[in-house]
């Protein structure tokens, strides 16, 4: 998308409430399309009201969803995991591991990152996969936040209401990678982020609208999303 005026909200999914920034759910679904077989036993792990765990059921697959509130889970789930991320994992809550584990926009609330990403990597097959997200805090846009505020976006004060708390640059999530044991096998962005966006009138939208792409063309990294998306794999 090149161009919107106004909010961007996500659509529900078959009535679920789709807890993320519009186009995330589609985009990483696209991306790890490739990495799914039907019937494959996926955990969705931290999924709210399930509905990209939805998405995968109706793709054929077998998921199991974990939150920290079961009670909110509307998709169709094989099982419902009553879990607190920050916590230790207790044996009894997963009898056996997955083919697959979705860690979708995750990261950012939790106080231990690496312990998170370590429980990802015990609840998975040694061939089994991680797909993980988290808010791209080096877009373009978020980095014109950091030069004229010093915070970046997604993670300001108003944000901390939807418990963003813990930034991660993409060169601190491939050295966590790298130190934890796990091989990138595709990575890209995901959350429609138009490069013009008329919301509101300030003089960040001016700038953003305005002088931010002229050298948008110059950047490097990971400058496009709203999330950065990882494909992992335990290293052999």
């Amino acid at each position: 998308m090149l161009i919107k005026i106004g909010e961007l909200k996500p659509p529900d999914y078959k009535g679920i409430r789709v807890m993320a920034a519009h186009g995330l759910h589609s985009d990483i679904f696209d991306l790890m399309k490739p990495f799914l077989r039907e019937g494959m036993r996926i955990l969705d792990f931290g999924c709210g009201e399930g509905a990209f765990s939805q998405r995968l059921i109706d793709a054929g697959m077998n998921v199991d969803g974990c939150d920290i509130n079961t009670d909110q889970i509307k998709a169709m789930v094989n099982r419902k995991i009553t879990l607190d991320l920050d916590r230790e994992i207790g044996n009894q809550a997963f009898s056996e591991k997955y083919d697959l584990l979705v860690a979708m926009e995750i990261l950012e609330h939790l106080q231990n990152p690496w312990k998170y990403v370590s429980d990802c990597m015990s609840l998975v097959k040694d061939d089994g996969i991680i797909v993980l997200s988290t808010p791209n805090i080096s877009n373009f846009a978020s980095r014109l936040r950091f030069f004229m505020r010093g915070s970046l976006m997604a993670f300001e004060k108003p944000d901390f209401v939807h418990g963003h708390i813990t930034p991660l640059s993409f060169i601190q999530l491939e050295n966590m990678f790298d130190k934890l044991g796990l091989t990138v096998l595709k990575k890209g962005h995901a959350g429609t982020l138009p490069l013009i966006h008329f919301s509101g009138f300030s003089l960040f939208s001016i700038l953003r609208n305005s002088i931010l792409l002229l050298f948008y063309p110059f950047m490097s990294g990971p400058k496009k999303g709203r999330a950065l998306v990882y494909v992992l794999k335990k290293k052999a």
